[in-house]
């Protein structure tokens, strides 16, 4: 016992010294590691903040556009959305803002300039199956149903919440009974009619009533 512990006390004492002599001849070496992990959270602060700044910027200018919009002020909206568009393409504010700017002028009896709008815009992640489903409406209001259709399913595609997607698909099944291809509608409510999970199975058993019965004969 006496031996070993001996032993052990100038072994510590090596590894003690070697380990200080290794930081004196990296002394430099270490230093810069620190400085530069000092620097990157500092950036990364600045960063976030800034990120933070722009965020609630692009919500007060949306808020003033919405404000526009929600008075009637069609001119002044128009102007205030396509400012934010501009400025925070991508962003949340800005995906909301492009579809704002779609309906403006989709009231105003302007499809194209509203599908413009739409496919030149950005929209973020959690926008993109509203932002098909615009375009969907934009279609419909040309009278192009069975395009106004294929904008609905993908809106389907894309959508996360089965209530969303369930809307969207009931969406694209009135456009395609309005493009005539009643088949292709009818087996989009026959699936809805069949999920019990969905919300839509009472108008979907309907809708697909009105779609495969037969004239009563003479």
């Amino acid at each position: 016992m006496t031996k070993t512990g001996a032993a052990t006390g100038p072994a510590l004492d090596d590894h003690a010294d070697s380990a200080l002599d290794w930081m004196r001849a990296n002394a430099k070496a270490i230093g810069i590691g620190v400085a530069v992990a000092a620097l990157a959270a500092i950036v990364w602060i600045v960063a976030k903040q800034y990120r933070e700044r722009q965020s609630d910027a692009a919500e007060v200018a949306l808020n003033r556009a919405r404000q526009s919009y929600a008075q009637g002020n069609l001119p002044l909206a128009q102007t205030d959305l396509r400012r934010v568009i501009a400025r925070y393409e991508g962003s949340s504010a800005g995906s909301q803002a492009t579809m704002l700017l779609a309906q403006a002028y989709y009231e105003q009896s302007k499809p194209d300039s509203g599908l413009k709008v739409l496919n030149d815009g950005k929209a973020a992640d959690t926008d993109e199956p509203a932002f098909e489903a615009l375009k969907g409406a934009g279609f419909e209001q040309k009278k192009e149903y069975a395009q106004a259709a294929a904008r609905y399913q993908a809106a389907a595609s894309l959508a996360s919440a089965k209530i969303a997607k369930d809307r969207y698909l009931a969406d694209a099944a009135r456009a395609l009974t309005s493009a005539g291809k009643k088949d292709e509608a009818a087996k989009i409510w026959s699936s809805l009619a069949t999920d019990t999970k969905s919300t839509l199975v009472a108008e979907a058993r309907v809708r697909l009533g009105e779609l495969t019965a037969t004239p009563a004969s003479k």
